[in-house]
């Protein structure tokens, strides 16, 4: 394997060497000649680099590759030294004043001494790398270190646009067939097979993506990457789904935990499930995935990305999509996208060339696209000749072989200065979502970014430059919004360039390599780990923290030439002193960590460039000596919210430009110390980003800040937050006006956050009449607790202003504009109002300047908790497409006219809203109405995108007028005592109805349904008609306290698409008849609760009933089933004993696993037969049975037995012998015998022998098991 070229270390190097600050090093320890000599001879062997990076890539070159390794050793070791020197420098010289005494002079010579013998190894294997140039017969070249070719113009996105993909139409089509499939199958799998770089992921991101997708509930999407083939961790799998839907802090979670959540979020919903990228080949691994995804409804599909065809095997598609290369028509047409511009005029010679190398590309779209934008800016015939000659192109195979050879054409097309922040992403595991800013301040802290000719360019903006550089060559893909990835194949290509100097540490490495110089890792390790050479960067890149730091001291004897440092989210609680001697460092990230102070041996970092100290919640304060790190350029402190003050000094360092939270600090009391003042700020004019003044209450020099020069040197600042605390005060301070005076920002400035603020006007530079031109850039204002003032800036003036929020604004009585000449808003999208009890009126909208529209960008309304607004008007507004209305008790009058891109409308909790009615409204989607006491009536007039309607606690609405709704999926009515009937006439695609607690109801009709899929009716105790059409697609029925004959009418209607039945409280119902069920042959779950006549109940024949749920039916005496050959798990609770014997014996199957049995009268004993018959039961629950006395011995045939639960059987004094029979028994409950408790003890019970073979018993009750006993 052929070693990275360090290309980027040698530049730092060198310019080093040739600034006029090691000029003056070199003069102050007597070395300057030595130093002249090393940037000669570096000079030298930079000019053959590329030579030599050429011609190690040569198999039999063992010489030139044995070359590059002893220039690296060497690199790396000039780079140290050269280090050193300037950090003594500082120390001794540059910071004279503080620390004059700080080396004694017999310490400044053995440093001298030191440093010389170290320069003069360096100087000798230096020369013997260049001595060996000739004889190795390297040729040197030009290296262009920082020139930035011509970018096409094309824009990066955050979403996968259809018009990058092209010729997937038909592959597209045939996977969302298999979507919609209506199979019998729970659960079902489509498998979408190619090699790497084929577009598996672009293409299932346009089928995620697509509207006819939408009928699924619950759509997740999981990268599973994980290619040791029978290496699935089941848990792994289960966490990482977990983690895609939101679901947080599973990490800890045991299996069966992880299955009750994973349960929680899909249990009886219709999803769609994206495994992407596998490549598991175990097929028992994924029967246990599988497992615990069968808990969904009929129709669930999972979507699977693999490059092997026995994945797809294994995980049961039989029919997948293969993937295969592109056609010749389509190859061209996507090369053509990213190789030429819009319009562009090209020289037939170049379309010649450019055609043949899309053929040659053998359809592969990465390769296509990496080849493209490799030519993008190229217009010269050579230069498109030499890619399609290039050896790796003309030998790329069918079947991708040789793929990443012809990948390794967009590296070696990068300029040098990019090759190795391009290879460093190989640190980042595939799929780690790779954050932007980061990475730049890695780069900056390995050297590999140089400085341009142009002073006022920072380093960062430099960085960024690369960044778009890469991403603009497809060796980076965008992932969200800062965030992005590489592609599989792009991380192979990396980590074969740089080969082993970049290690990915996993838990089963007990040593590092010599040649490693950078490592992360991502998962716990081996804390006593063996490092060989010291490294350069260690990352902590894990999502959760580690038991412990004390990996930190296995490795601090390699740390010594660290640049990069990441102990984030690793426990650490204490920050170890010993990190002040890591003199090389530049970054240091210890976010998401609990110390609360940091020591100040961290101010001995003096190249220290970047320290991350996001999330520690508990730092109160930083060292005092902080103002020594005099090379600090970011200090992100966001939401360290414990902050007392900052350091006094803060204010010179002025390279800073993150200083996310400035918090203003009380002296009071703090004798002999001094902190540092809001006034230091005014210095700090590299700061951008955001930046937080936090505690303003706090500030002391009035004077000196009301000056006004803090803020408006800062052109960089994006966004500005000001924060007043003061707790348990109502109002503030006449001081608040002065120090907001000398507050005025920078014109650039695009968001700005005001709170707590205790004046009772604002600064004279908001209320200017011409705050349009003083911030012509503001895009988001937001006030909240501004308690005292009673007049808003003229806001509308704005003209960039797209969002304004107003927050608890208790003295607002209006909103109004000194002038109407012009429209307001010109800009605006998004207004919310919120927690304003003296508000009566909102801008006049009718009286609105008529030379254009005012707000004709709104799209956005909400108004919140302004008790006293009495009307509300709104006219037309032709973009308004959310408008919500909440906690609004005076409001009466509601007016909407004319809205043509309304889509979603709220109303919540409108005391004296009387009525409702909307005119038009074409894109109204969703309507929600809530706790609207007095509201009597609704009508809807014509609404054809309604798809979602939501009526709940509206206790005098009498009637519903649905005159057309024809999108109208989902209706939910809830609490509406006064509803007397409900009539849907024309809803065809309404999918889900419910119909909950309102107790007046007594008919309800339903004509057209063809599309129901979800039915809920509660507490509707008078209910008797329901007039409903056939019911073709009924897949879940839910009815609570109706009445009896409603359930016949339903069943009547319903087909074998119903998979899930819950009754429950039906007071008139005796008996359920097999003839109710007969055409529901596909039921999967019957559950009845709670019916306290129900004395027989008959099951026809069934062969996809799994599961069977009979609960506090104290009266039922007879059961009858033909037979239940599928049936899974039985749950018993409140029933006779007789009654539980006639269920076991349509139970005894093979199919049989679970069996729960709770509350049952007069039951003495379990029934020996048939259930000492079912050896495939896992699961017995037996809870509260008070009459059972004695488990018999049949109980050891149950062979599958994994759980067992026993829990408040009083009069059960022992347990069989044969429990010992149960080898495959897992977990064991055995709660509340405190009898028992001791014969069975671990350590000195005489029956302990009877159940030590089980891994997990628990004689009291935990979370797990508390969670069973309330979900019986």
């Amino acid at each position: 394997m052929a070693d990275q070229i360090p290309f980027g270390v040698v530049e730092h190097i060198l310019s080093k060497l040739g600034s006029k600050a090691f000029q003056e090093i070199g003069s102050m320890y007597g070395v300057p000649k030595e130093m002249t000599k090393l940037n000669g001879k570096l000079g030298t062997i930079k000019a053959v680099l590329l030579d030599a990076e050429e011609k190690q890539q040569q198999q039999s070159n063992r010489a030139v590759k044995d070359w590059v390794r002893r220039l690296k050793g060497v690199v790396y070791d000039a780079d140290d030294l050269l280090d050193d020197y300037a950090t003594h420098y500082l120390k001794r010289g540059g910071l004279a004043r503080q620390v004059s005494d700080f080396f004694s002079s017999e310490n400044q010579v053995a440093f001298r001494f030191n440093m010389s013998h170290r320069l003069e190894d360096i100087k000798e294997r230096l020369d013997d790398v260049a001595n060996d140039i000739p004889m190795l017969n390297l040729i040197p070249r030009d290296i262009v270190l920082h020139t930035r070719e011509e970018n096409s113009g094309r824009e990066t996105h955050s979403f996968l646009l259809p018009s990058e993909t092209v010729g997937r139409e038909e592959n597209k089509e045939e996977i969302i067939r298999k979507l919609s499939s209506n199979n019998e199958e729970i659960l079902s799998v489509v498998a979408i097979v190619g090699f790497g770089g084929l577009g598996k992921t672009t293409l299932t991101q346009l089928v995620y993506n697509d509207e006819r997708v939408k009928h699924f509930e619950h759509k997740t999407w999981v990268c599973i990457s994980d290619d040791s083939g029978d290496g699935l961790d089941v848990k792994l799998w289960a966490k990482k789904i977990l983690k895609s839907m939101g679901v947080q802090d599973v990490q800890s979670l045991t299996l069966d935990r992880l299955k009750d959540k994973l349960h929680e979020q899909i249990s009886q919903k219709k999803y769609l499930l994206v495994l992407d990228d596998v490549w598991n080949e175990n097929p028992g691994k994924w029967y246990e995935v599988k497992k615990l995804l069968m808990v969904g409804a009929r129709g669930s599909k999972i979507i699977v990305t693999t490059r092997k065809l026995n994945v797809a095997s294994i995980m049961e598609d039989k029919s997948p999509v293969s993937l295969k290369g592109l056609g010749e028509k389509e190859s061209w047409a996507l090369f053509s996208k990213f190789a030429f511009r819009e319009q562009e005029i090209l020289k037939p010679e170049i379309v010649e060339i450019g055609e043949e190398i899309a053929k040659m590309c053998k359809g592969v779209p990465l390769v296509i696209k990496s080849l493209a934008m490799i030519l993008q800016s190229k217009r010269e015939p050579g230069q498109w000749l030499s890619i399609r000659n290039n050896k790796n192109l003309l030998s790329l195979g069918d079947e991708n072989e040789n793929v990443l050879g012809v990948l390794k054409l967009s590296y070696d097309n990068l300029s040098t200065h990019l090759r190795q922040c391009f290879t460093y992403c190989a640190l980042f595991p595939k799929d780690y979502e790779i954050e932007k800013k980061l990475v730049v301040q890695l780069w900056i802290a390995q050297g590999y970014i140089q400085s341009s000719n142009d002073n006022n360019e920072q380093l960062e903006d430099i960085g960024d430059q690369y960044f778009e550089e890469l991403l603009s060559r497809s060796l980076l893909e965008k992932a969200g919004t800062n965030h992005f990835k590489m592609h599989d194949l792009i991380h192979d290509l990396a980590q074969s360039i740089v080969g082993s100097e970049i290690l990915i540490l996993r838990s089963d490495v007990n040593n590092i390599s010599k040649e490693v110089h950078h490592v992360s890792l991502f998962e716990e390790v081996n804390p006593m780990i063996k490092v060989g050479k010291p490294i350069r960067t260690f990352l902590n890149l894990g999502e959760h923290s580690f038991k412990d730091s004390t990996i930190v001291n296995s490795f601090f004897s390699s740390f010594m030439c660290l640049r990069a440092l990441s102990l984030s989210r690793m426990g650490v609680e204490k920050v170890p002193k010993c990190l002040g001697k890591l003199s090389h460092l530049r970054y240091l990230d210890l976010s998401y960590n609990d110390f609360k102070v940091l020591p100040n041996a961290i101010t001995r970092l003096k190249n220290l460039q970047i320290l991350r100290l996001i999330r520690c919640g508990s730092l109160q304060r930083f060292p005092k000596k902080l103002v020594e790190l005099i090379n600090l350029r970011h200090l992100e402190n966001d939401i360290c919210y414990n902050l007392a003050h900052m350091p006094h000094g803060i204010g010179k360092l002025t390279l800073l430009q993150s200083l996310p939270l400035f918090v203003v600090g009380n002296d009071i009391g703090l004798r002999n110390h001094k902190i540092g003042s809001l006034s230091e700020l005014k210095g700090l004019n590299q700061l951008r980003g955001g930046l937080c003044i936090g505690d303003l209450q706090n500030v002391r020099d009035v004077e000196l800040v009301s000056r006004g020069e803090i803020l408006k040197g800062k052109q960089y600042l994006q966004s500005l937050r000001l924060q007043w605390t003061r707790w348990g005060q109502d109002g503030g301070y006449e001081g608040d006006k002065s120090v907001m005076e000398g507050l005025q920002p920078h014109q650039h400035l695009k968001d700005i956050f005001i709170g707590g603020y205790g004046g009772t006007e604002f600064p004279s530079w908001m209320m200017n009449d011409g705050l349009g031109s003083l911030f012509p850039y503001l895009i988001n204002i937001q006030i909240s607790g501004c308690s005292r003032c009673k007049i808003l800036p003229p806001f509308s003036q704005l003209p960039s202003l797209k969002s304004l929020k107003i927050y608890s604004m208790k003295e607002l009585v209006e909103l109004k504009e000194g002038s109407l000449t012009t429209p307001l808003f010109p800009s605006l999208e998004s207004l919310e109002l919120c927690v304003m009890p003296k508000l009566k009126e909102l801008w006049r909208m009718d009286l609105l300047a008529e030379e254009g529209p005012s707000f004709s960008h709104l799209s956005k309304l909400m108004i919140r908790h302004c008790k006293n607004l009495a009307s509300l008007e709104l006219h037309s507004s032709p973009s308004l497409s959310q408008l919500e209305i909440e906690y609004c008790h005076n409001l009466a009058s509601l007016e909407l006219h004319s809205f043509p891109c309304l889509s979603q409308l709220i109303i919540l909790d409108c005391h004296n809203l009387a009525s409702l009615e909307l005119h038009s409204s074409p894109s109204l989607s969703r309507l929600d109405i809530r706790e609207c006491p007095i509201l009597a009536s609704l009508e809807l007039h014509s609404s054809p995108s309604l798809s979602q309607l939501d009526i709940r606690k509206c206790p005098s609405l009498e009637s519903l007028e649905l005159h057309s709704s024809p999108s109208l999926s989902q209706l939910d009515i809830s609490y509406c005592p006064s509803l007397a009937s409900l009539e849907l006439h024309s809803s065809p695609c309404l999918s889900r109805l419910t119909i909950h607690d309102c107790p007046n109801l007594t008919s309800m009709e339903l004509l057209s349904s063809h599309s129901l899929s979800r039915l809920f009716i509660r507490e509707c105790p008078n209910l008797a008609s329901f007039k409903v059409a056939p019911l073709p697609s009924l897949e879940i029925l839910s009815l609570f306290t109706v009445r009896y004959g409603v359930i016949w009418q339903i069943m009547s209607v319903s087909a074998s698409s119903l998979e899930y039945l819950y009754i429950e409280r039906i007071d008139d119902m005796i008996s359920l008849p097999k003839e109710l069920l007969q055409h529901v042959s596909g039921l999967v779950t019957l559950e009845i609760r709670e019916c306290p006549n129900l004395q027989s109940l008959e099951l026809p024949s069934s062969h996809c009933l799994s599961k069977l749920k009979i609960k506090k039916c104290p009266n039922l005496a007879s059961f009858n089933a033909a037979s239940l050959p599928r049936l899974e798990e039985l749950r018993l609770r409140g029933v006779r004993a007789e009654v539980l014997r006639q269920f076991m014996f349509v139970s005894a199957s093979s199919s049989f696993k679970s069996l729960h049995i709770w509350e049952i009268d007069g039951m003495i004993s379990l029934p020996e037969e048939p259930l000492q018959y079912v050896s495939t039961l896992e699961t017995l629950h037996i809870v509260k049975c008070s009459g059972l006395a004695t488990l018999l011995h049949w109980m050891g045939s149950l062979s599958s037995l994994t759980e067992l639960i026993i829990y408040d059987c009083s009069e059960l004094t022992s347990l069989p012998e044969e429990i010992y029979s149960l080898k495959k028994l897992q977990t064991f409950y055995f709660c509340d015998y405190p009898h028992l408790e001791e014969r069975y003890n671990r350590e000195t019970g005489k029956d302990w022998a009877k159940i030590a073979h089980i891994p997990h018993v628990h004689f009291q009750s935990d979370r797990f098991m508390e969670y069973q006993v309330r979900n019986p």
